[in-house]
């Protein structure tokens, strides 16, 4: 069966069959590959380390991507090559509330840069032999929703769903949804990509420890949130960035299997940031970092990667790690 999905999956590729049916095929490759128990890897940070390379505090990282092109094909290749069989578009505050901040607040403006990051890591992607999926990145707004704040349930869906558009738009595979701290936001971004598109959906929440175990900045427990996001119509559900670093994540992921999710992915900072001579720095070596993918995998986790602070070597040593994990190193 995975061989049959394969072939169709270049058959389609390879010919003018309609966007839509390429895309259905994709969906059920990806859904297939976790449910079979396949573990993929995922990338590692994109906007921290972009800022390493130049993008400057106050600059949107979106654009900063988009205005150099040759530095972000290289990250998102240096994953690749580390091992990743899933990038992330440069697109996590993509959505017009967060673009608008810097200025870039035109509908028009808006849609270009998120297709036009699509593209990139679509054209990326396609220059490696192995098949490496591409997530349209789609992260918080930075606004809070009702009875917080003054943004409806509608307004929400509506700004999410013009980013999801232009990222469908540029070829994505899936939807990924993450670093949300709102889970009624999340669920929002969800049913957004829901009415836009069918590809799957990745919803992952960021949590810190709590006495009670974890919790999101607004108070949710995992088992609310898995609740929420599964209702909502998410395929994977995950947590990433936060507080909770690699050495917690098995209990994390414990608690959102055990809340019903039925796929998992999760990608923590490497260490909690630190601020040395004006620089943020998370200090997680690579090898510390990876040495807790075991026993998240054993705990449930389908797609694994790495957030804040995590460069191309942490996802090298997470992808060997995990492979020897799995008996599956050359």
């Amino acid at each position: 069966m995975r061989v049959c999905i394969a072939k169709i999956v270049i058959l389609i590729s390879s010919q003018n069959e309609p966007s839509r049916i390429r895309r259905y095929i994709l969906k059920m490759d990806l859904l297939y590959r976790l449910n079979s128990g396949e573990i993929l890897i995922c990338d590692g940070s994109t906007g921290i380390i972009l800022q390493s390379m130049g993008c400057k505090p106050g600059e949107s990282v979106e654009k900063w991507g988009l205005d150099n092109e040759k530095v972000l094909r290289d990250l998102h290749s240096s994953y690749i090559k580390a091992g990743a069989d899933i990038i992330i578009t440069d697109t996590l505050g993509g959505s017009r509330l967060k673009l608008k901040r810097f200025g870039l607040d035109l509908d028009k403006e808006t849609e270009h840069i998120n297709k036009s990051l699509a593209v990139i890591a679509k054209d990326v992607a396609s220059k490696f032999s192995k098949k490496v999926y591409v997530g349209g990145n789609v992260g918080p707004t930075g606004e809070l929703m009702e009875p917080l704040g003054l943004l409806t349930e509608l307004d929400i869906i509506e700004v999410f769903s013009q980013q999801i558009k232009a990222l469908v738009d540029g070829g994505v595979d899936f939807i990924f949804i993450e670093t949300m701290i709102d889970i009624n936001e999340a669920a929002s971004a969800v049913k957004a990509a829901r009415n836009i598109c069918d590809l799957p959906i990745f919803a992952s929440i960021s949590y810190n420890p709590d006495k009670n175990g974890f919790r999101t900045p607004m108070g949710n427990s995992p088992k609310q949130a898995v609740k929420v996001l599964q209702e909502a119509g998410a395929d994977v559900i995950g947590a990433n960035c936060g507080s909770v670093l690699a050495a917690m994540m098995p209990d994390l992921v414990k608690q959102m299997k055990e809340a019903g999710a039925m796929l998992v992915v999760v990608e923590p900072n490497a260490g909690i940031p630190q601020i040395i001579d004006g620089i943020t720095v998370f200090p997680q070596s690579p090898q510390d970092m990876a040495k807790s993918f075991p026993a998240i995998i054993d705990a449930g986790a389908n797609v694994v990667g790495g957030c804040c602070g995590a460069t191309a070597e942490h996802i090298r040593l997470i992808t060997q790690t995990v492979r020897e994990h799995l008996g599956l190193a050359d």
